[in-house]
């Protein structure tokens, strides 16, 4: 008999893991033994300021940033296993953050919707309780933006972040809905802070000259309802 499936939209998390380069698949290895069903690593640089490189021993290096999409019901012990991690890892491995999702499409088996969660409901993690005081700045501008963006936001009061690589598919009609020129090639820069920091961070880089300009980027701002640092704490 064939089973058939249908898609569904269920509420979620992100799991956004930045660590050193060719460290992407032992985090994707981590999660998936955890229950994740998988990740996606991208190839970023880092841009921490020298005081923090000595203390994570972190810095302006090439990075793997992973993506992990789970649901409330496998995020608990996902999560349990990245804070693992953290006391068992390298010092200065990197830092993991967890962001909400409200909607995950996915595919879904009728026989698997019937399965009890009772099992799996004391794993999952109340946002209310994990919330943390950070939040995730995330800028998309033209290539070769990214660094004048960090040297602002650094000034006020960043301590670092990381850049990807990244192409635009903007038609002309984007263009006048979001007012971002058809430069093929962007940069994403991801800037993880303390939630009372992000103000004055994106004023100071929406003051940026080059980014001043119409057209130049955008920016968003999310919360983070946990903020791992990975790897053995410091003495």
């Amino acid at each position: 008999m064939t089973v058939t499936n249908h898609m569904t939209y269920r509420h979620g998390k992100l799991l956004i893991s930045i660590v050193e380069r060719n460290r992407g698949e032992k985090i994707v290895a981590l999660t998936k033994h955890a229950g994740a069903k998988g990740g996606t690593i991208a190839l970023g640089r880092g841009t921490a300021e020298s005081q923090l490189i000595e203390i994570l021993g972190i810095g302006d290096t090439e990075k793997d940033v992973v993506f992990t999409l789970a649901t409330d019901q496998e995020i608990g012990p996902i999560m349990d296993a990245i804070h693992s991690h953290e006391a068992h890892g390298k010092r200065g491995s990197g830092i993991a953050m967890l962001i909400d999702v409200p909607n995950i499409l996915e595919h879904i088996i009728p026989a698997k919707e019937t399965i009890s969660t009772s099992a799996t409901a004391h794993k999952r993690r109340n946002p209310m309780k994990t919330k943390t005081d950070h939040v995730l700045i995330t800028f998309i501008v033209n290539r070769g933006y990214a660094d004048d963006a960090m040297i602002a936001a650094r000034k006020a009061g960043a301590t670092g972040g990381t850049i990807l690589n990244a192409r635009g598919t903007g038609k002309e009609e984007d263009v006048k809905f979001f007012g971002i020129s058809l430069v093929p090639e962007k940069e994403i820069l991801l800037i993880a802070v303390e939630s009372f920091r992000a103000d004055k961070i994106l004023e100071a880089v929406k003051n940026v000259p080059c980014l001043s300009e119409p057209g130049s980027g955008i920016a968003f701002c999310v919360a983070v309802e946990d903020f791992v640092t990975l790897g053995k704490k410091l003495d």
